[in-house]
């Protein structure tokens, strides 16, 4: 086993990252899973060894569980080097949090922000058009007044899309709430995190297909598969 094995761990799973997450190629959790399983076998034959292996993939399990915010501010990073996973290693064995500044819902080009807004229009994603200011605003986290929802399930694939592709951090539905960047379509008040939770839930639960909301199912099918292949055209321009 080499001595720098817990290095190796942390950049292999930042590879992994990269390729299944960052790409929107796996679920975070079956990527955690096959993670695991691929590197808890160990040909060590020492119990010490084997023992300390053990404890390095279950330490790596319990970073990639327990502490997202991590994992998603240093893997999402174009580069992760030794200094990275130091850094990294340290505020998970101390419980500490990233100093940084106010974080932004993500980081457009002019040409990106230019699209975002096309397709927000043309899919009438919330209440009134919308310029490029206000989009870039709202990335920004900058936005005076909150942009109300046409509807809020709606709202919540489109953005669930762009952390699907990576293009959102893990915590794109706090900080959404915590700058009141979206309102509700019904009472024109700031989104909570919550709501953008259940909305994605509501819009993927196939059991409302049998109730009243059955059309409003089907749209939202649609409405998904839209959001999905204009993420994807938009993460393959960058």
């Amino acid at each position: 086993m080499p001595e720098n094995e817990l290095w190796q761990l942390y950049r292999a799973a930042y590879e992994q990252y990269q390729c299944e997450i960052i790409k929107g190629e796996k679920k975070y959790s079956r990527f955690v899973n096959d993670f695991i399983a691929y590197h808890l076998p160990t040909l060590c034959t020492h119990e010490d060894q084997i023992r300390l292996h053990v404890m390095h993939v279950f330490s790596i399990k319990e970073l990639l569980e327990e502490r997202c915010d991590l994992v998603d501010f240093y893997f999402s990073k174009a580069n992760f080097d030794e200094k990275d996973y130091r850094q990294m290693e340290h505020l998970f064995n101390t419980g500490s949090t990233i100093e940084s500044e106010k974080k932004r819902l993500a980081n457009f080009t002019e040409k990106q922000i230019r699209l975002i807004t096309e397709f927000a229009n043309s899919t009438k994603l919330f209440r009134q058009d919308v310029s490029e200011e206000d989009m870039a605003n709202l990335f920004n986290c900058q936005l005076h007044t909150p942009l109300q929802a046409n509807v809020n399930r709606h709202v919540a694939l489109f953005f669930g899309a762009l952390r699907q592709y990576g293009l959102l951090p893990f915590s794109w539905q706090m900080i959404i709430e915590e700058n009141k960047l979206v309102s509700s379509s019904a009472n024109n008040q700031p989104l909570r995190a919550s709501n953008l939770r259940c909305g994605l839930s509501q819009a993927k639960n196939t059991k409302l297909a049998k109730e009243k909301s059955s059309l409003n199912r089907l749209e939202d099918i649609g409405f998904e598969a839209t959001c999905n292949a204009f993420v994807k055209k938009l993460k393959e321009s960058m």
